[in-house]
């Protein structure tokens, strides 16, 4: 069992140089406070730092870009952590694919990423979903 608030700010420690460079903010809400989750922190920071990386690519020719880290309790109680960016969103036409093993839109790519997560999430009991609307942004949603 570990502090949301903990794995937020080391991962917010650990991107600090490179959003200070690119003049991304990083906006973080915890609800409540003291929010918790019972799982294998190293695997739920890899999938983290994971989801922020490709946010942080997706900002890249953004103005005012902003990564929003927020946890909290959904109506029945599951414990929902989100990473959303207002980037360049995910073409629908690919959304669908993108936890595909070896699927990549990257040319240095190599589609483990998004897939792993899921793999994780599910090891967990949990999920990870998208919503994206092209143009406008991404919000991934882990479900514990």
């Amino acid at each position: 069992e570990f502090k949301v608030e903990d794995l937020f700010h080391s991962l917010n420690y650990l991107f600090n140089n490179e959003v200070q460079l690119r003049k991304i903010e990083i906006n973080i809400d915890i609800n409540p406070n003291n929010l918790t989750i019972t799982a294998d922190r190293k695997l739920i920071e890899q999938v983290m730092i994971n989801l922020i990386k490709n946010g942080i690519e997706a900002l890249e020719y953004t103005p005012n870009p902003i990564i929003k880290l927020k946890a909290f309790f959904d109506e029945i109680g599951r414990v929902i952590i989100s990473i959303a960016d207002n980037g360049t969103g995910i073409d629908e036409t690919i959304v669908d694919d993108i936890f595909i093993p070896f699927f990549t839109t990257k040319e240095e790519g190599s589609g483990i990423g998004l897939s792993f997560s899921r793999q994780v999430m599910r090891m967990h009991g949990g999920d990870v979903k998208v919503n994206s609307e092209f143009g406008k942004g991404s919000v991934f949603v882990l479900t514990f």
